[in-house]
């Protein structure tokens, strides 16, 4: 009898030794069942009543327990809130307008993704617990319906307010739907569209800028993954012009008063979300979708058509990464993309991310292309077979003609002298260079006449569709979120697809050892510098590694291997690059002048030249392969960029990679005539030379085609990007021509 007395209270002590841990992990998870949140609501001093949270000598972080709002305000009496917070005033809010998140969940019978707000889960008794922190509040957000609570952390500094989420503290205890993504702070940046020069600012590509002004054309809308799409996650196929995210950025102002929010932690892991000119809200809106889990999705567009998914599931486990944004206010004439810029470019500068090159300038750069595969048959058997389309001996004398002609010697970058030509072969394409392309004497004679000058070997360690030189196709693929080698799938003009060529991801876990692999065939060969084309664009997820999941540490990784190189005394350069790598590097090549997606946006803008210009040489794609050769000088000259060819010596009319890489624009007997005419006849030369170390301040539209490019140093360019004649303040200007003022 003693005996079942004590059992009992033993099994009461458990009991509530139970019930203790169920509220303690309420307090720090924010509840794990509906009866969970039902004992966690029922706690009222974790609803907090009105009040400042933090202050300091310019701004006050508040609490509005009516609203369920944060809001930031400034010593001059403007404010930004997490909701509508004018409409609620007038109590005129909806539902989109009131939601300080959103989430995105998978049903996990059907795979079917939906999008849900934290206003529509809102019952009674509130959907929300507040928890007082050090110079701020953690607001957690309740959906039952889907037995998911996410907890945000609002906390302001010095001259900025900082919104983060801890992965690794969502709770999610159902089972019938997953958690995909969280939406963060989705009207923290939202202008009105009435106010006077609203825009959302954009970072594809250059830049670009999204009117609020409500037009006929109705609601615009954007949306694209930070760092481009992740090869591992989707497969995207499109015949579209699109232009990727480069930098973890964006904002949106209004007459005197702007935002720009910088995503901190987990970059790779988000996606830009823009709304512009809705006429039903009233309001425009950008803001980070974050996804907390990996995903696999595989995309394709049918001729033009929209795109169909073919299928999407999701990783099983969640990142447990740190999601972090930090929203800084810009003010009076700081308050446009100009002051967006400066204030980003600064904000590289203080972490030490961004610091001044060495690497020597030229106003242009050339871009040799080593090799082609080209189908040949033996006996009616097809093979493939690599010929030269520039041996190194071919490039000297290219760059000889072109000194000889213009008395500058261009920054050189030699790309596709791999194994497998312009197409990925091995690693580092192979530990030599095949003999199509010359000898090692040729090569070094090369490097040799380009010591005034930077000349870099290019190495591809990202794709690779042979194994070799350390690395197996087998062995060392990385995965996606399903567990399958991940491809990616080249898109030809003439194809939606070519499925017979298809290139595999290195591994993460061996992307270090292969910048070394890289580092020792460059020093085999006495190279000066190393380009790494591939490494600055592409940002990938390995799935096989639970430390690569969501594209986790590749700014970490892309660094390394770029200061490696550095250490190694190597000039550095990559192209079309992702911050971390740009600002890793000594020189940028493929820098691009347009922001793609025409009909979402407004103006196309050189916010990222902005940021670069001045601390290192940067150039333009190469103009001669493009479809509007005057207008893509005019805005090299525009943007402050170094003007970019891409040639080739000879004509390989089989070649296999003909119309995906343009070949037919590449000979160089047939663009050494425009080299010329843009150096020399219009000078390009002595307007670059005026301002390649001057920082570009200013950029604006003086009408519907003309800008004006304003330095530090006190130049000022004029440039018509119209294909008609237009007035400026230095006179009537041709079409793409500039002038400076």
């Amino acid at each position: 009898m003693q005996m079942k007395i004590v059992k009992k209270q033993i099994l009461r002590v458990l009991a509530f030794a139970m019930a203790l841990c169920l509220i303690a992990i309420s307090f720090t998870a924010c509840g794990s069942s509906k009866s969970a949140n039902a004992a966690y609501r029922s706690i009222q001093e974790l609803i907090l009543e009105s009040q400042v949270l933090a202050s300091n000598s310019d701004y006050e972080l508040e609490w509005d327990a009516q609203a369920r709002s944060v809001l930031l305000k400034h010593k001059s009496g403007e404010y930004w809130s997490d909701i509508f917070y004018e409409e609620f005033l007038k109590d005129d809010i909806g539902s989109n307008g009131s939601s300080g998140i959103y989430i995105t969940v998978v049903d996990a019978k059907t795979l079917m993704w939906s999008t849900v707000s934290s206003a529509s889960q809102m019952d009674g008794s509130g959907n929300i617990v507040c928890k007082k922190l050090d110079n701020g509040i953690r607001v957690t957000y309740f959906f039952d319906a889907y037995k998911i609570a996410i907890p945000v952390d609002y906390t302001l500094n010095d001259d900025h307010l900082t919104v983060s989420i801890d992965s690794s503290k969502i709770l999610e205890t159902g089972t019938e739907y997953k958690l995909v993504s969280v939406s963060v702070a989705p009207n923290l940046c939202a202008v009105k569209n009435s106010k006077k020069n609203a825009n959302l600012f954009v970072p594809t590509g250059s830049g670009a800028l999204m009117s609020a002004k409500e037009t006929a054309a109705g609601i615009q809308n954007y949306e694209a993954p930070v760092y481009g799409a992740d090869p591992t996650s989707r497969v995207p196929i499109s015949r579209n012009d699109n232009e990727e995210i480069r930098l973890p950025v964006f904002g949106s102002y209004v007459k005197d008063k702007g935002m720009l929010a910088i995503i901190e932690q987990s970059a790779g892991a988000a996606t830009i979300k823009a709304e512009a000119a809705n006429n039903r809200t009233g309001y425009s809106i950008i803001y980070p979708d974050f996804y907390v889990r990996g995903y696999d999705s595989f995309m394709y567009e049918y001729y033009g058509q929209d795109i169909f998914q073919v299928s999407q599931r999701v990783n099983d486990e969640i990142s447990g990464q740190t999601f972090s944004i930090s929203y800084y206010p810009l003010f009076d004439d700081e308050a446009d993309f100009n002051g967006m810029a400066k204030k980003y470019q600064s904000y590289l500068i203080e972490k030490g991310q961004l610091q001044k090159s060495e690497a020597k300038t030229s106003p242009y750069s050339v871009t040799l292309l080593g090799g082609t595969n080209v189908t040949k048959s033996l006996f009616g058997i097809p093979y493939q077979k690599v010929e030269s389309l520039t041996t190194f001996s071919e490039a000297k004398k290219i760059l000889e003609k072109l000194k000889s002609d213009n008395g500058v010697l261009p920054q050189v970058r030699l790309m596709g002298y791999s194994d497998n030509g312009l197409r990925p072969g091995k690693i580092a394409g192979g530990k030599n260079y095949l003999s199509v392309y010359g000898n090692k004497k040729e090569l070094n004679s090369l490097i040799d006449y380009c010591k005034d000058t930077n000349i870099f070997l290019d190495f591809d360690i990202v794709n690779y569709t042979k194994s070799g030189n350390g690395f197996s196709l087998i062995t060392d693929v990385a995965k996606t979120a399903i567990q399958y080698k991940a491809e990616v799938y080249p898109l030809s003009p003439t194809r939606v697809q070519d499925e017979d060529n298809v290139y595999y991801l290195l591994g993460r876990k061996n992307l270090l050892d292969a910048g070394e692999k890289a580092l020792s065939k460059a020093k085999k060969y006495s190279a000066t510098g190393v380009s790494f084309a591939t490494l600055g664009e592409y940002a990938y997820s390995d799935y096989k590694n639970a430390s690569y999941i969501n594209r986790y540490k590749m700014e970490e990784d892309a660094a390394k291997i770029l200061n490696s190189a550095k250490k190694n005394g190597y000039t550095t350069a990559v192209a079309g690059a992702n911050v971390y790598s740009a600002c890793a590097a000594d020189l940028l090549f493929d820098v691009s002048a347009t922001s793609g997606n025409y009909d979402a946006f407004a103006h196309t803008v050189p916010f990222y030249q902005m940021v670069f210009h001045s601390y290192m040489p940067i150039y333009s794609d190469a103009v001669n392969t493009s479809s509007n050769f005057e207008m893509e000088v005019a805005k090299s000259v525009a943007f402050g960029m170094g003007v970019s060819f891409c040639l080739t010596d000879g004509f390989v009319s089989q070649s296999d990679d003909f119309d995906e890489y343009k070949l037919y624009a590449t000979v160089f007997e047939d663009n050494v005539q425009k080299i010329n005419d843009v150096l020399v006849n219009d000078n390009f030369v002595e307007i670059y030379d005026s301002v390649a170390d001057s920082a570009l301040v200013n950029y604006e539209f003086v009408n519907k085609t003309v800008v004006k490019s304003e330095f530090e140093n006190g130049v000022v360019i004029y440039t018509n990007l119209s294909t008609k004649s237009a007035d400026s303040p230095v006179g009537e200007l041709q079409p793409y021509e500039y002038k400076v003022g």
